[in-house]
């Protein structure tokens, strides 16, 4: 599994609607499914990709080609692997999935309580991303 956690949300409401996040409805419009609340609906996201770069990064590029967003993560040589080998990684993508928080600050346990909250508000996106070892 990855988390992508935008740096900034953009937040959106239309009059009398409830508060959506563009970089989340763009990933939805683009083949994504929602991750909400209860039972989800992930499936392969044709045309996504995610790509892993030379200084332990990961891309997850739109079907467009274009790099949708970018993250850091620490050399995990099984995850790697088992990446490669099922070529596929269920990917979320959405603000405040306990990624970006102080270590310090956030227990486990409140990190998934962050995840659960932003998912039962509908601000989380999630596929079955293809995964290609380079770029």
């Amino acid at each position: 599994m990855a988390l992508f956690e935008p740096e900034r949300a953009m937040m959106s409401r239309m009059p009398g609607g409830a508060p959506t996040e563009i970089q989340v409805e763009g990933a939805i419009a683009s083949g994504m499914r929602r991750f909400p609340r209860g039972i989800a609906d992930l499936r392969t996201t044709p045309g996504w990709a995610l790509h892993r770069l030379a200084d332990d990064r990961i891309e997850l590029c739109s079907p467009d080609g274009g790099v949708y967003s970018r993250i850091s993560v620490p050399s995990s040589p099984n995850w790697y692997a088992a990446a490669l080998h099922h070529g596929y990684v269920v990917c979320f993508y959405g603000p405040q999935l306990g990624v970006r928080t102080p270590p310090e600050q956030y227990t486990d346990a409140k990190r998934l309580e962050e995840f659960r909250t932003t998912r039962g508000r509908g601000l989380v996106a999630g596929g079955i991303i293809a995964y290609r070892n380079n770029r």
